[in-house]
């Protein structure tokens, strides 16, 4: 099939240029001029952009992908719908037996064909944070060790790519060790760190930091502490939630200055109520109420968002930053934490067509994942 006369960002300048894309088997063969086919989607006068790769989301719609035995059919398809074309299934703080459970369980449904978002990987938020940054989890009472990070990584096959980590806690330097020689990126975060403690961490290899701001040690201007690491460090890639609910828009603007769009990925962090509205909603025996699109615990802490990446893309338009920009956040970024930036994450000849057709405000009018239209 072919995408005709859209306004194409191209992987390979990061322009946007008038172009029309041809799919053959899930995959883009041909970018040029005055292609033709019997299948078309005329795309006149609208952006095409690359689908967006959430790689910090815990599920949505109901599906909770830290479960032993969850179907996410579901959420794949709703995730599609709002433009997200891949994404890494998220399990926060929990015993590692429940670990490894729920990697098996994002193992089957990663092979499992269906419509919809394609499971690209599996993030692991913790089970190694700070006891007294732990944000709304309830991460278990365990040693913080190599060897249980090499099990994560071992039962993980490979689709392990991120794990958070608190750089304070017993033998963090070590993990961190262990980890990146297994393909796991450390995400610092849930963490109380000094500067010191954060910036020895980089030195052993982490590159992350888990929704910046978000459940670390408050900047100061005498100990800056983790965020003083990751803010000015260029081998920090920050995760950040654009929501407005997380982050308000000046702490966003700072971010990007600091940071740039190329040490910046878009996340959306959200549970599984996303999708379905405000109410009341119980997750691993414990209350969320979700109020005008916030959702919070039962002591009203914030407690993840109830948006998908979409909207948060949707907040850097309006503060002007350039759609380019916020593709390289949303799309290419996340797609080299997941190590799949030679496959998806860009528009170019040889990737697979995860696509998003939209107009000039991010409205999405067609979706398609491996070259299948949503």
């Amino acid at each position: 099939m072919i995408i005709k006369n859209g306004n194409v960002l191209l992987g390979s300048t990061q322009a946007i240029e008038q172009a029309d894309i041809r799919i053959e088997q899930g995959t883009i063969t041909e970018i040029s001029h005055d292609l033709s086919d019997r299948n078309e989607f005329d795309a006149s006068g609208l952006l095409v952009i690359p689908g967006f790769i959430d790689i910090h989301i815990h599920g949505c719609v109901g599906v909770e992908f830290a479960s032993p035995d969850e179907d996410f059919t579901k959420a794949r398809q709703w995730l599609a719908s709002e433009g997200v074309t891949g994404f890494a299934a998220t399990v926060r703080a929990m015993t590692p037996d429940r670990i490894v459970a729920a990697e098996k369980n994002i193992l089957r449904e990663a092979e499992r064909e269906t419509v919809g978002a394609s499971v690209l990987g599996i993030n692991l938020e913790g089970p190694f944070v700070s006891k007294v940054r732990t944000g709304v989890m309830n991460p278990p009472d365990i040693e913080c060790n190599p060897e249980t990070a090499k099990l994560f990584a071992d039962e993980g096959k490979g689709m392990l790519k991120i794990m958070t980590l608190a750089p304070e806690r017993e033998n963090a330097l070590d993990v961190v060790k262990i980890a990146t020689e297994n393909g796991v990126n450390i995400s610092l975060g849930h963490t109380d760190a000094t500067y010191s403690e954060s910036i020895d961490a980089i030195n052993a290899g982490a590159t992350r930091a888990t929704h910046v701001f978000n459940a670390m040690r408050p900047l100061s201007h005498r100990e800056t502490g983790v965020l003083g690491a990751v803010l000015t460090d260029d081998r920090v890639n920050c995760e950040m939630i654009c929501d407005l609910v997380h982050l308000d828009e000046a702490t966003i603007k700072m971010v990007y200055r600091l940071k740039g769009a190329e040490n910046i990925t878009l996340i959306s962090d959200t549970g599984f109520m996303s999708g379905l509205g405000d109410g009341e909603f119980v997750i691993d025996g414990r209350k969320r109420t979700v109020k005008n699109g916030v959702c919070r615990n039962a002591d009203g802490r914030i407690a993840g968002s109830c948006v998908s990446m979409l909207a948060g893309a949707k907040n850097l338009l309006k503060m002007g930053i350039p759609i380019s920009d916020i593709s390289l956040m949303a799309s290419l970024n996340p797609a080299k934490a997941l190590s799949v930036d030679s496959i998806t994450g860009t528009i170019e000849v040889g990737k697979q067509a995860d696509i998003i057709v939209c107009d000039s405000e991010l409205n999405i009018k067609a979706v398609f994942v491996k070259g299948i239209r949503i």
